[in-house]
């Protein structure tokens, strides 16, 4: 199971991480409190898995995520552990700049999971 100060530490490291292109991950509470541990994600979601997604997401897709427009939605799809990530996007102004939070909305394992949405990031 992941704790509390573990899923503030992913966040965290995300965070700076994305830090210098103005954009942040926020995880939902129904990500943390419902779904991150649900026994229906079989075998469990590990810590090491989403900082490896979050790793890959960045690195491969930071251009296409900062084009995206306030209110929109994508999923993040892990085609290696088959965890999926349904995500917002929320324009915000930070001290005169705009800054993109990423809302992380829910994330569940499941290998046959139909997003409904038509902008997906592959890791």
């Amino acid at each position: 199971m992941i704790s509390q100060a573990q899923i503030a530490a992913l966040e965290s490291s995300v965070n700076e991480t994305l830090r210098r292109h103005k954009m942040s991950f926020k995880l939902s509470k129904h990500f943390v409190k419902d779904r991150m541990n649900d026994t229906r994600n079989n075998p469990l979601i590990m810590i090491a898995e989403l900082n490896s997604i979050f790793n890959r997401l960045t690195a491969l897709h930071v251009g296409a995520l900062k084009k995206l427009s306030h209110n929109d939605t994508f999923n993040i799809r892990c085609t290696v552990s088959h965890i999926n990530m349904p995500c917002a996007v929320n324009k915000i102004h930070v001290d005169g700049d705009e800054h993109q939070e990423n809302i992380v909305i829910t994330v569940m394992r499941k290998k046959d999971w139909k997003s409904k949405d038509p902008k997906e990031f592959l890791v």
